[in-house]
């Protein structure tokens, strides 16, 4: 329990709050996931909130898409800086757009952003760019 306890004081309550403000995740839900971050890199988020996590390391503890075909295309769209890394803040983006509470088409939105900058898919047809046109959708 104090250690619970210690991980819940490392944000503040009102970062907290705007977190909820601004995803669709609960406060406990936020917690959960900073505590899973943190012990996979011990004291590093209490230190500096904006830490960048290798995509590696993040892996290790979310196996749910270490293993997804589109894997590559989930990290490179929700790293803010394109760099192979995610922040804290990347992460709530990430776990935000697939939560339950998320709207059915900004889930949509996410799983066809992630769609057209996969480079696995077997239709290549939004290539060279990212509209959506409707000969383009009659091709899928």
């Amino acid at each position: 329990m104090g250690n619970s306890s210690s991980n819940e004081s490392a944000i503040s309550e009102d970062v907290l709050d705007e977190y909820v403000e601004l995803t669709y995740l609960s406060k406990s839900e936020i917690r959960q996931i900073y505590k899973l971050f943190d012990d996979l890199e011990p004291g590093v988020l209490k230190k500096n909130l904006h830490y960048r996590f290798p995509i590696e390391q993040i892996d290790k503890i979310l196996p749910q898409i270490r293993c997804n075909p589109f894997r590559n295309a989930i990290y490179r769209i929700f790293s803010s800086k394109q760099d192979g890394h995610l922040s804290f803040e990347d992460i709530l983006d990430l776990y935000s757009a697939f939560s339950a509470n998320s709207p059915q088409g900004v889930r949509a939105a996410w799983a066809f952003e992630i769609f057209v900058h996969c480079p696995t898919r077997s239709l290549n047809i939004f290539a060279d760019n990212a509209s959506v046109t409707k000969n383009k959708v009659t091709k899928l």
